[in-house]
């Protein structure tokens, strides 16, 4: 979802890797450089609810509340609301009991912060950095809820960098991270993420996934391309300090090039 936020400090940049899940670097640019992760680090939320269903303490037929109010991480700084630009007008109103299922397929497909922080309440947060970890992404981390401005002022934050981006979907579609009933359910959902960006140039009936984020003056996207295992294309592309349609327009078009040179046909 979109933030009225900024973390556009510093000079524009394109960071980016190119690479075989695998683990082979195909191309890169700067891919350590930290940055704000925006929505792309709900991948690891994903992944950690994956992993509660494979141990069996969530099911997907779980009864979940919709919600925009929660209770911020900070001791005492009590309730907030999800930020109005925010919200998602898609989720049924507050109070209305809906499967857990089409609360994940929310923070997937539409990126919806108010979906996310409902999975976060019943997977937990050290549940999600402990995937991150898991997929040797180590500089990222997932600080807090979304909108949780009391945590944010703490210095709660989500952090990622492009070489991470593309170890933590990497370390998903091989299946390292959960189950291969799960791995092809996290698919399935990437694959229907409407914002694509590194995708949109894919052809017909070649696989693909992405998970993207954005705030103002940050616009990110993870994908994958080709059928989920080792061999599958995964792109992370990185921009900070671009207006919308120049950071779009840069991420759409490093993603034809990685398409085509990894001999996909456009």
């Amino acid at each position: 979802m979109v933030s009225t936020g900024t973390h556009s400090d510093g000079v524009p940049v394109v960071a980016y890797r190119v690479a075989r899940a695998s683990g082979e670097v195909l191309a890169a640019r700067q891919d350590d450089l930290d940055l704000y992760a925006a929505s792309t680090v709900k991948l690891a939320v994903l992944v950690a609810a994956a992993r509660a269903l494979d141990a069996g303490t969530v099911r997907l037929d779980d009864t979940c509340v919709a919600t925009r109010t929660f209770t911020s991480q900070v001791p005492g700084a009590g309730e907030y609301t999800i930020e109005p630009d925010d919200v998602d007008d898609g989720l049924p109103p507050d109070g209305t009991p809906m499967p857990l299922g089409d609360v994940v397929d929310r923070m997937v497909t539409v990126s919806s912060n108010e979906a996310t922080n409902m999975v976060v309440e019943r997977v937990g947060i050290p549940a999600v950095n402990q995937v991150l970890a898991d997929a040797g992404a180590t500089r990222s981390i997932f600080g807090r809820k979304y909108s949780d401005l009391a945590a944010e002022k703490a210095g709660a934050s989500h952090t990622t960098t492009a070489a991470d981006l593309c170890l933590l979907m990497s370390a998903l579609v091989t299946g390292a991270l959960a189950s291969p009933e799960r791995t092809a359910w996290m698919c399935e959902l990437l694959g229907r993420q409407t914002d694509r960006q590194l995708t949109a140039a894919v052809p017909g009936g070649v696989p693909f996934g992405s998970k993207s984020g954005w705030v103002d003056g940050i616009r990110h996207d993870v994908a994958f391309v080709g059928e989920p295992g080792p061999d599958a294309l995964v792109v992370a592309v990185c921009t900070r300090g671009y207006d919308e349609q120049a950071a779009e327009e840069t991420l759409k078009a490093l993603g034809a090039l990685a398409v085509a040179l990894a001999s996909f046909e456009v």
